[in-house]
């Protein structure tokens, strides 16, 4: 089963200096056994319009990446958040990451060139040699009691978006959260995390 020429995901995280630094990729395998070799990123497309969303909505635009470069085997990129003031959910995000609650990045990418890495494994991890960055979004993740009762104090109509189970909510245009059908993908996604002993 081929996954070139199909959209993916693969996280990133918060580095340990500036909390809108962020490591968007490296070459440590992912949850789903997925590798990206950094000298493989075609950047040229997502440079010239770097937009920051949340939880790849296309409709969430918080803000831009800026200065993504190759590290080593590292993408790096700072995160510069649109004006205060902007949305709530704009706000609330910049609470939540300059708390290092909200510190998880996600890219979203066209894989160009690859294969399997077990042959034998068609569902397994693949690596990734060239690949085309289109977006790159900050995502929630299931959060500790305490940094989940931190967001509700903070907002808690943007919480019910930010700590929200995939797929069950969005925004409309009057800004109220609506209700969504989940995905096929979310799915497959989750048969396989459980596989991994991973529950979502």
């Amino acid at each position: 089963m081929s996954r070139l020429n199909q959209e993916i995901q693969k996280a990133g995280i918060q580095t340990g200096d500036d909390p809108y630094e962020f490591v968007l990729s490296d070459e440590t395998p992912d949850r789903m056994g997925d590798i990206i070799r950094v000298k493989g990123w075609e950047l040229d497309q997502f440079k010239a319009n770097p937009v920051a969303l949340f939880a790849h909505a296309h409709d969430k635009m918080i803000g831009t990446w800026k200065n993504v470069r190759i590290e080593g085997k590292r993408l790096i990129g700072r995160l510069s958040l649109a004006e205060p003031g902007t949305s709530e959910l704009i706000d609330t995000l910049r609470k939540l990451i300059e708390q290092r609650i909200a510190k998880a990045v996600s890219v979203g990418f066209m894989p160009m060139e690859g294969q399997p890495r077990d042959k034998n494994d068609p569902f397994g991890g693949w690596e990734f040699t060239k690949a085309a960055l289109h977006e790159v979004s900050v995502v929630s993740v299931p959060a500790n009691p305490n940094a989940l009762s931190l967001a509700k104090a903070l907002c808690p109509e943007s919480c019910q978006v930010l700590f929200a189970e995939p797929g069950s909510h969005s925004i409309g245009n009057n800004g109220r959260l609506t209700s969504e059908s989940k995905t096929p993908q979310l799915d497959i996604y989750r048969a396989r995390m459980k596989s991994l002993g991973i529950e979502v």
